[in-house]
């Protein structure tokens, strides 16, 4: 069921069974794919979203991503996704998102900051007609996060190494032809140790998307241990960093 709260766009629904992993806890990129139909969904309701964008060859695309699990979100329970457009910052459209257990209480709070994209110039849109569809000012002055999604680096003189590779196919790319962002996640989790990924929960993640994935490409995984404890993976195509995300575990 879609509703307003107050000034935000909610999401009524369960936790249902292909969304967990092997101990019924919601995946990270389930609360992703969950965040981007929002995103979608809020868009459309304030009038920018592709019906608009498209007459002008552009859409949507996101730029940075940071999430912080609260706490494990369990098969069959029932949640209610809310998102709220926060508007202009720079460079960047600004979106959070909460999901909230039965009783109210936040389990997931992210931020994310979006671009338009000229799609047939696959470069950022910076055209004056987007004031004119687009607010730049927040739809809610509430905050799920109140830092922006941060820029993700890898530290001066540090050495990755290589865990994987992974070839762009028909189940990765979305309607704007190229790699989901989601995916890029379900990439890293995957290459990621087994005994990381299986007995540890994912407290935060940091996803910075630089430069597209299309069909056929192959994608380099690469991946650091920082010192303060967090996982960093880099992915890579002709030797271009594609995407970065931090992740840390507890």
């Amino acid at each position: 069921m879609n509703d307003y709260l107050k000034d935000k766009i909610t999401e009524d629904s369960m936790v249902a069974c292909y969304m967990t992993d092997i101990r019924h806890i919601l995946r990270p990129a389930a609360f992703l794919d969950l965040a981007q139909h929002m995103a979608v969904f809020g868009a459309d309701c304030l009038k920018f979203g592709d019906e608009q964008l498209g007459p002008y060859g552009c859409t949507w695309i996101l730029a940075r991503q940071h999430v912080r699990f609260e706490r494990p979100v369990m098969h069959k329970e029932k949640i209610k996704m809310l998102t709220w457009h926060k508007g202009l910052d720079g460079l960047y459209f600004i979106r959070d998102y909460q999901l909230l257990d039965a009783e109210g209480r936040p389990a997931v709070n992210s931020t994310s900051s979006w671009v338009v994209m000229n799609l047939a110039e696959r470069r950022v849109a910076r055209a004056d007609f987007l004031s004119e569809i687009i607010s730049t000012e927040p739809q809610s002055p509430d905050d799920a996060v109140a830092e922006r999604a941060p820029k993700v680096s890898v530290p001066r003189g540090a050495e990755l190494e290589l865990i994987g590779t992974h070839v762009v196919r028909f189940s990765d790319v979305d309607y704007n032809g190229h790699a989901n962002n989601v995916k890029y996640t379900v990439w890293a989790m995957d290459a990621l140790p087994e005994e990381l990924v299986y007995n540890k929960f994912l407290k935060e993640l940091t996803i910075n998307f630089n430069k597209e994935a299309r069909q056929g490409d192959t994608v380099e995984l690469w991946h650091l241990l920082a010192d303060d404890g967090s996982h960093i993976v880099e992915g890579r195509a002709d030797g271009r960093q594609v995407f970065i995300e931090r992740l840390l575990f507890e």
